[in-house]
C-alpha cells in the first residue's frame, strides 16, 4: 500500500524541472559515533539505475517524477524534500517528521 506522502519545497522543484524533472527517494544508512546505524531517507536527482527500477514506486507531484523506495513509500509519513545551496552548489535533502509525526523544526505540516 503506498501510504507516503511526498511534498516538494517551491525552489526544489524549480531546480529539479531544470535537471531533468525527476528525482530518486531512497533510504541510506549513517553510522553513530559510538556505534550504531539509522537508515535516513535521501534525495538523488534523476531517475533510479534501470536495474534497481523494480524497487522504487512512481509518483508525479507537481511535474516531478518521484522514484520512491518501497520501504518509504509504505510508511505514513510525509517527506518533504528541499534544496540549500550556496554560489552555484546545490544539495537535494529530505526532511522527514520525528516519531511523534512532526517535521524537525517542530512546526506541523
Amino acid at each position: 500500500m503506498d501510504s507516503a506522502g511526498v511534498r516538494i519545497d517551491p525552489r526544489a522543484r524549480r531546480w529539479l524541472a531544470g535537471h531533468g524533472g525527476a528525482v530518486t527517494l531512497r533510504s541510506a544508512p549513517r553510522h553513530g559515533c559510538c556505534g550504531g546505524t539509522a537508515r535516513l531517507p535521501v534525495a538523488e536527482p534523476g531517475p533510479p539505475a534501470a536495474a534497481d527500477a523494480d524497487a522504487y514506486r512512481l509518483k508525479t507531484v507537481d511535474g516531478i517524477h518521484v522514484y520512491l523506495a518501497a520501504p518509504l513509500a509504505e510508511g505514513v509519513q510525509t517527506l518533504t524534500v528541499r534544496l540549500e545551496g550556496l554560489l552555484g552548489w546545490h544539495r537535494l535533502f529530505v526532511e522527514a517528521p520525528d516519531a511523534g509525526g512532526q517535521p524537525p523544526d517542530g512546526q506541523s505540516m
